[in-house]
């Protein structure tokens, strides 16, 4: 059974659609970053580098709304090529670890000086679904509709989960992805936690010292058996597991994160070898990126490239894999004319031994892995082949 990934709709710091996000990627050069300064957000005023998608000022109402609308706009074609589909099996799953808590916080502040709340702040603007009840709503979607909050695999989770209510025969299209906002909540609860870099973040260098929080949205159209478009890309794989070793630092030994790489390899009938890239959740963290280059040598030595894309985007959270599989999907897409993620970082340190991309770099690509690890030890990897033969 194939399972594809029919249409793209994405919104990061690297731009709004299919176009600007590759334009980012083949443009980028490390002197030049595309993440930002703000201040607004920390609760010391601290000027942070953030993936901020500007073209949304802070000061909007319902951020994450925008951005699924965004996200929507640019699947629509792909989307009213559905109208004889049932709107009964038409499911939608999304992951999200914020929702619309940017809009709570304001409305607190607005509370805290005039004793009344705003009067078009709904409490349940906040819930964990809304993101995917507003989807459903936009698209008139009838069938199986949740959300996902899993924290940073939320997004990965939900793709996970699409193709399984395709499996079951619950649903005939799954609309399915992520979409978080940037928010005080995540600024300052990362920097709580001391994991917030002082400067640009650097995933896998011997002087990385922390995440810089991002934002976005990342919109698929699943199918299974036939493609709606002609340049579908397909969900080959996937695995999922959990550590239970820490609250939020990963199992040093990684035997969660590798279940999950090699559960993604056998449910897709692959083999290491086959893998041409591997985007890396790669955070920057000390812990996470030592962990993470330690199973990856582990199941694909030091002869498969990859790299993190959060240098570009942020770490958008539960956007986060459908963000960074959206960036896969791009460069399948792509066949060979768009660079991968790539940054000069400074080797050594106490990483294992991996093929770390530091230079522009345009292979043909036909098999992506994409790692996603969150709080809990939670784990997910997903693979995405070029629908060439």
């Amino acid at each position: 059974m194939t399972y594809w990934l029919n249409d793209l709709g994405i919104v990061s710091a690297m731009g709004i659609g299919q176009h600007a996000t590759t334009k980012s990627l083949n443009d980028y050069h490390p002197a030049t970053p595309i993440l930002s300064k703000n201040r607004d957000l920390s609760a010391e005023h601290t000027a942070l580098y953030v993936g901020q998608v500007h073209s949304i000022a802070l000061s909007n109402k319902k951020r994450i709304n925008t951005f699924i609308d965004l996200a929507l706009e640019q699947i629509k074609p792909t989307l009213n090529k559905l109208s004889h589909i049932d709107k009964s099996r038409i499911a939608v799953v999304m992951g999200t670890s914020t929702s619309n808590i940017h809009d709570g916080e304001r409305a607190r502040k607005s509370h805290e000086s005039t004793r009344l709340w705003p009067s078009d702040f709904s409490y349940s603007d906040q819930e964990l679904a809304t993101p995917a009840h507003y989807v459903a709503d936009k698209v008139g979607a009838l069938g199986p509709c949740y959300s996902i909050s899993t924290a940073c695999t939320s997004s990965a989770k939900a793709l996970i989960s699409a193709r399984a209510l395709l499996n079951a025969d619950l649903a005939d299209v799954v609309i399915c992805g992520g979409a978080d906002s940037l928010c005080q909540l995540t600024i300052n609860g990362f920097s709580s936690l001391a994991s917030l870099s002082s400067g640009l973040c650097q995933p896998f260098s011997s002087d990385r010292d922390g995440i810089n929080i991002g934002e976005g949205a990342a919109l698929f159209i699943m199918t299974k058996d036939t493609p709606i478009t002609n340049s579908g890309i397909k969900l080959l794989g996937s695995g999922e597991s959990s550590d239970a070793h820490h609250m939020s630092a990963p199992d040093p030994n990684g035997i969660g994160a590798q279940a999950s790489m090699q559960q993604a390899l056998q449910s897709g009938q692959l083999a290491p070898c086959d893998i041409d890239y591997i985007n890396a959740h790669g955070t920057a963290t000390l812990k996470n990126d030592e962990m993470e280059a330690l199973v990856i040598n582990r199941v694909f030595g030091n002869n498969t490239p990859l790299s993190s894309s959060k240098h570009l985007t942020g770490h958008t959270l539960g956007a986060a894999g459908a963000i960074e599989a959206g960036i896969c999907w791009l460069l399948l897409k792509g066949r060979g004319h768009n660079t991968l993620p790539y940054n000069a970082i400074k080797s050594g340190g106490n990483l294992a031994d991996i093929k770390i991309i530091k230079q522009a770099f345009k292979p043909t690509l036909k098999y992506c892995l994409s790692n996603s690890f969150a709080f809990g030890g939670n784990n997910a990897s997903l693979i995405l082949g070029s629908n060439l033969d």
